[in-house]
């Protein structure tokens, strides 16, 4: 999570992909993690305007999507490094002052779904804009659900089997559910084996 102080005088945030080298016996499994090797810059983001990445979700083409959290957008960046910003979300009425802990409006949580469909979270401290959002190719952003504004709705999850997605809050403690079609989140864990093989757990 971001805290909400950003330096005036940096220019660029990267994002950074490396590759393992596996070292190992033959016959032999090793229980050592080799160091990380030719690490590299993907992209630049401007710290200038509130490019701070929270959260990602990857595509088979190679392009990621981020959540830039202070600037409340969510963003794709393909192979090569160039970005491009999908969608800003709507500022709450008083700055984004009470969202919980941090004090300003942000989206967090990202997930991608087969058909392109992104769904993310957008913590604001507000009733009207709380929520998880959903955002269709070509479309414009659209809140599905609404999640407690006391809260800061952080990490997200896609179970494609049930269409269902799984909502962390960090400042609640809380696990809900809600499926991808909207509606009202339902309290609870998830089920038993979860998370599936081809899905990223829920984070917080």
């Amino acid at each position: 999570m971001f805290k909400n102080t950003l330096s005036k005088t940096s220019a660029a945030a990267v994002v950074l992909t490396a590759a393992a080298v596996v070292a190992a016996t033959p016959g032999v499994a090793s229980a050592v993690s080799a160091p990380l090797s030719c690490a590299r810059i993907a992209a630049h983001f401007d710290l200038a305007r509130h490019q701070t990445p929270e959260n990602i979700a990857l595509a088979a083409d190679g392009s990621a999507y981020v959540t830039f959290a202070a600037a409340r957008q969510v963003a794709r960046i393909i192979p090569g490094g160039s970005t491009r910003i999908l969608a800003t979300l709507p500022a709450p009425a008083d700055g984004g002052i009470h969202t919980p802990v941090l004090g300003f409006a942000l989206t967090t949580g990202i997930v991608r779904a087969h058909d392109g469909t992104l769904y993310f979270l957008y913590a604001t401290g507000t009733a009207d804009l709380t929520g998880l959002w959903r955002l269709r190719p070509g479309g414009a952003p659209q809140r599905i659900a609404a999640l407690p504004a006391s809260g800061l709705p952080n990490g997200l999850a896609l179970d494609p089997r049930t269409r269902t997605l799984y909502v962390t809050d960090s400042v609640l403690g809380t696990i809900s559910s809600v499926p991808t079609t909207g509606g009202t989140p339902a309290p609870g864990p998830p089920p038993p084996n979860w998370p599936p093989p081809d899905s990223s757990a829920p984070t917080g």
